[in-house]
């Protein structure tokens, strides 16, 4: 389904025309439950469909909850009437979750594809969207990594000095060809030892500054010569992987930014419809140009 614009209470009846008085309805956000209502060419909005409408609009207060409520069944109203004009006949689509359209959403839809449609974006305005925004479409460096953990045994700066002992003592077993998988295991403080040391894929920011910074020193299969200090004691590192970041080919997103431009057209070509059936029709009660209450 191309547009939902909005979701209203259903749409006033023959019965609920305007009765012909001299003055129009006062404004919908200062209307009480049993005031008169919003008329459009005629046809009245209850008040108790814009308070049902209301529910569906978040704002800082009741009264511009109400007036947007009051927005979005106008418009539904004149799109409606508009579909009457043309002789449509509602034939809903389904999304792509399997929802179906109501007949009213169904009109809705038919009126703006046949009234209001959007251009199709060219090959040309894509391409001028990708070259602006290449951060956007740009993939972040990715590394994998591994570490031993020394944590101190216990408070106290003879258990630090203690624990960079041991991890030292670490590094040169694995420069002798010590399994680091099987030390991870056997030494490591972090639970991730269990899976000898490894810590998944990784981005920048993921660990602490200190550690993310000796890593990205390392060669993809290089040790650390030293321990690295964090909060939690000390590590000895391995980066066993690392790839850089990568900017996508534009055919591979181009897609999506056709998409995106589509969908916007398609807003601001239904925005410029809904303005020119508005200024020509009579409306009572709310400033639909103005998106506010008269």
């Amino acid at each position: 389904m191309k547009h939902t614009l909005i979701n209203a209470a259903p749409a006033a009846t023959e019965g609920e025309a305007f009765s012909g008085c001299g003055h129009g309805p006062i404004p919908a956000a200062r209307r009480g439950p049993n005031a008169t209502p919003v008329f459009v060419n005629g046809v009245s909005i209850p008040e108790t469909a814009i308070a049902s409408e209301a529910q569906n609009h978040r704002a800082p207060s009741g009264a511009e909850a109400r007036a947007a409520a009051a927005r979005a069944l106008v418009i539904r109203e004149l799109l409606l009437q508009r579909a009457g004009e043309l002789g449509l006949e509602p034939a809903p689509e389904r999304d792509e979750k399997g929802r179906e359209e109501t007949p009213d959403e169904a009109l809705i839809r038919q009126v703006l594809e046949r009234e209001a449609p959007a251009a199709e974006p060219t090959t040309e305005e894509c391409r001028r969207v990708y070259d602006a925004s290449l951060v956007r479409f740009t993939s972040p460096e990715v590394f994998e990594a591994s570490h031993i953990l020394f944590a101190p045994e216990q408070p106290g700066a003879a258990a630090w000095v203690a624990a960079h002992g041991r991890a030292v003592e670490a590094i040169m077993a694995l420069r002798d060809g010590a399994d680091f998988a099987e030390f991870a295991a056997e030494f490591s403080a972090c639970p991730t030892g269990q899976e000898g040391g490894a810590l998944g894929q990784l981005r920048g920011g993921d660990l602490a500054p200190e550690f993310e910074e000796a890593l990205l020193q390392l060669q993809p299969g290089g040790i650390g010569g030293v321990p690295v200090r964090t909060r939690y004691g000390w590590h000895v590192i391995r980066l066993d992987r690392r790839t850089p970041a990568r900017t996508l080919p534009f055919e591979a997103v181009e897609h999506l930014i056709r998409a995106s431009l589509r969908s916007r057209a398609q807003v601001a070509a239904s925005t410029r419809y809904i303005s020119r059936l508005a200024a020509e029709a009579e409306i009572e009660g709310l400033d639909l140009t103005l998106g506010a209450v008269a």
